[in-house]
């Protein structure tokens, strides 16, 4: 059976149409091309024949007198003004409370340690002085025995003696007398004047602290390094007193700020300077190691404030400016132009601008040639490209690449660092393809290098961001990929710019920084642009992006609310249908979120008259047999596409989405009514029983046609029925489809719906998998089992339960 027109008149028309639609997408690739070639070519309008390096061959001297900017001097003032600038330091208040801390953790091990020793003084001060105390601790063991032996000699001989132990006591110790005869004469002293008990319990004290003192210097000697050689010398008071300077001076260190990464020997200087600290010699070392060990750096640059007060800095520079007298000298005879030099011979028009016709006529050319390129890969490669342009989408395009290139040419080269060209491929990217997105993309940044390949060099950032924005965006499925490839973006630009002024090894820090930041603001305004421009977009282009789709996927869009509530049946057909296209799109490559969002609305048109539609009908009459006439039927039936597309027109759905309304049933006949037709007439007309078309002309219609199709085959298949006799029977339906000339113009191939039917297949069996059918279910008091009959909750014997144990495991192997 051939594809008949309904009626002749229509060729004239469909001619026309095509004819105008030629014509206008001849006009938007003129247009686009026009305003491309204009925005590249703007330098050579007025380029001047004098500039930057050019070699002069005698003198040249100021006509008249004039006062021009000093550019050179200017930003060279800038420069100094953002060098000079003071860096913003935060503070960070967790570090502080982190570094107090870890010095009370330090003070408590010191604790520890004075206490397992034996706290000084460990005995009253007027029986031992503290000297003595550390003294009697420290001795070896023999000496200990022989200074208590000569205190009994001497405590027993009190008449001779006396005298002799006043008079050690009464002399410096320092000066005078070793500190053993001082310890003899204060041990003997007390032995004369105490009772024997209360020496004898002085001599126990001294024993047993010489054993803890001893013990605990081999663990201080394990310890923190501040603790081996001072810590346990120190009475209670100087202790004490240590801790609560080292506490002091630590607060203070940390609220006045450590910037991060300062020397070591700096940090010792402000640390040996603090005020405040313990006056005896050994202790300040030990609070100075305490403050060493303990002490953070808490003060972390503020980028941002600092680059902002350093631009403010450089614009609050005045301009330099420069006088010049009538016949002074510009530019000696035998040197090149500089950049200054050129400023001033602009200002008095001695550049000798003209229209550079080459250049003019060689951007151009290249122009024509991406074009070229662009539109060759669009007729031959649309497979690998992964989309088919319309009208409209060339359209939007052109309005890309245009937007993009004029705001690259006004920005530069003062401003080249905004530049928001990223959004290019990360738009065209959520739109169609990564690979188109990389084509297009490639191609404008090979014209813009050329169009200012006087600022290629600030530039190559951006172009580095551009590409990879545009080879990682592919149709991304939420709004987040975008700001997350605009954080990449602005790394990877940021990056791109420190490696290659890093090699140039001549820009200082802080200008390198400060342009650094603003290369990668340049990244994040490319994501923020994109987000912007993508509803508008959306409005111009053909092609949808996956969030308007999932945006239009929501039941509660008009049109989808009301397929649900007026057409119950259609609903769960257009459900499975979608269920079928999604998983045949995915296995061939499709766009799976077009697809789904597409079968949606693909019979929209049936909530117009529902109940002429055999799955809303739930029991009811036949409306198509009332009227018993098989004209009327395919008429009504044609409607549900006709009246579709003019529901999706009054509710605007956009064209792509229309296009699924007729193309799902193409040019097919309705067989049921022609056979019923011919029955009652011979004279039937092919034509009044096909669908007015088109033909599905993409591969995601051409699935949904397909998966129409099999859905009511797919339900007549019974749980026994086998995968290839399944199979079988897609591919004839398949095969009636091929031969109807249905599926040339969606480029579906034969091995694709060799590889769509088992997915069919696949779907259709998790749709209708089996289920367990437990026994006794009709004899439960209520639906959900929550009580049972008496006579199924009493004991089973245990041949019963061996029995079902035996058809639970049978039953498990089965599953």
């Amino acid at each position: 059976m051939g594809i008949v027109p309904t009626h002749a008149s229509a060729l004239p028309k469909i001619t026309q149409q095509r004819l105008s639609q030629t014509w206008f997408l001849k006009a938007v690739i003129g247009i686009t091309f026009v305003c491309l070639a204009a925005i590249l070519s703007m330098r050579f309008y007025s380029e001047p024949r004098l500039t930057i390096g050019t070699f002069i061959d005698q003198d040249l001297r100021a006509p008249k007198s004039i006062t021009a900017t000093d550019i050179e001097a200017t930003r060279q003032a800038q420069e100094l003004a953002k060098q000079q600038v003071i860096p913003i330091y935060r503070s960070n208040p967790e570090i502080d409370a982190e570094a107090i801390k870890h010095l009370e953790e330090l003070l408590r091990v010191g604790d520890n340690l004075r206490t397992s020793s034996g706290n000084l003084p460990y005995t009253d001060r007027k029986i031992l002085s503290d000297d003595i105390q550390r003294y009697f601790r420290q001795i070896p063991e023999w000496e200990w025995d022989q200074l208590q032996d000569k205190a009994n000699k001497l405590a027993s001989n009190v008449n001779n003696q006396t005298n002799v132990i006043l008079s050690f006591l009464n002399k410096d110790i320092s000066k005078t007398q070793e500190i053993s005869s001082i310890a003899l004469a204060e041990l003997t002293l007390y032995k004369l004047n105490a009772t024997s008990q209360d020496y004898q319990k002085l001599i126990n004290i001294v024993i047993e602290i010489r054993k803890s003192y001893l013990k605990t210097r081999e663990q201080a000697a394990k310890g923190p390094a501040m603790f081996r050689d001072r810590l346990l010398e120190m009475t209670n008071e100087e202790w004490d007193t240590t801790k609560k300077l080292t506490r002091l001076a630590l607060i203070d260190t940390q609220a006045a700020g450590i910037e991060v990464g300062l020397p070591d020997n700096m940090l010792q200087k402000r640390l040996t300077n603090l005020r405040n600290l313990p006056t005896n010699e050994e202790h300040r070392v030990m609070a100075i190691a305490l403050l060493s060990t303990t002490v953070k750096s808490n003060l972390t640059i503020d980028y941002v404030g600092t680059t902002a007060r350093a631009i403010k800095a450089s614009e609050s520079v005045q301009v330099q400016r420069i006088s010049l007298e009538a016949g002074d000298l510009i530019v000696k005879g035998g040197e090149k132009i500089t950049e200054r030099q050129f400023v001033i011979l602009d200002e008095l028009k001695m550049t000798q601008r003209r229209v550079n016709l080459s250049g003019l006529i060689l951007m151009i050319g290249i122009t024509a040639i991406a074009l070229g390129v662009f539109s060759y890969a669009n007729r031959r490669w649309q497979y690998l490209l992964k989309v088919k342009l319309h009208i409209k989408d060339f359209l939007a395009l052109g309005l890309i690449c245009i937007g993009n290139s004029l705001a690259v040419v006004l920005m530069a080269p003062n401003m080249i660092v905004f530049v928001p060209l990223a959004s290019m491929g990360l738009i065209i990217g959520s739109f169609y393809s990564s690979r188109l997105a990389l084509l297009i993309t490639c191609l404008t940044s090979s014209l813009l290098a050329i169009s200012i390949s006087h600022d290629l060099l600030a530039l190559s950032p951006i172009l580095i961001g551009t590409i990879v924005a545009a080879a990682i965006t592919n149709r991304p499925l939420t709004r987040s990929h975008l700001a997350a490839a605009g954080l990449l973006v602005a790394v990877l630009q940021t990056t791109a710019y420190l490696v290659i002024a890093l090699i140039g090894g001549s820009t200082p820090p802080i200008l390198l920084l400060i342009t650094a930041l603003q290369y990668g603001s340049g990244g994040l305004i490319s994501a923020i642009v994109a987000l912007g421009a993508i509803p508008y977009l959306e409005h111009i282009s053909y092609a949808l992006t996956p969030f308007r789709l999932a945006e239009l996927a929501n039941l509660d869009r008009p049109l989808l609310r009301r397929l649900v509530t007026e057409t119950p049946g259609t609903f769960q057909h257009t459900l499975f249908v979608a269920n079928l296209a999604e998983a045949a799109a995915r296995e061939i490559g499709a766009d799976t979120t077009l697809v789904r969002t597409g079968t949606l609305y693909h019979d929209i048109g049936k909530t117009l008259r529902p109940e002429y539609f055999i799955e809303n009908q739930m029991g009811q009459q036949n409306p198509h047999n009332t009227l018993n006439d098989p004209w009327r039927s395919a008429q009504i039936v044609k409607e549900h596409v006709s009246g579709g597309i003019k529901l999706a027109q009054k509710y605007h759905l956009p064209e792509m989405l229309q296009a699924f309304i007729p193309e799902h049933q193409g040019t097919i006949a309705i067989s049921y009514f022609y056979h019923q037709a011919k029955q009652l007439s011979d004279d039937v007309v092919e034509a009044d029983f096909r669908y007015l078309g088109p033909i599905p002309q993409s591969r995601e219609t051409g699935v949904v046609m397909l998966a129409d199709a099999c859905e009511a085959a797919l339900r007549s298949l019974g749980t026994d029925s086998t995968l290839e006799s399944g199979k079988s029977l897609l591919m004839r339906i398949f095969q009636a489809r091929w031969d109807d000339g249905q599926l040339k113009d969606c480029a579906l191939t034969w091995e694709d719906l060799d590889r769509i039917a088992p997915v069919f297949i696949k779907v259709w069996q998790e749709r209708n998998h089996g289920r367990i059918k437990y026994p006794h279910l009709a004899e439960k008091l209520d639906p959900s089992g929550s009580a049972l009959p008496d006579h199924l909750c009493t004991a089973k014997t245990v041949e019963t339960v061996q029995s079902q144990n035996s058809s639970i495991k049978i039953l498990s192997r089965n599953t």
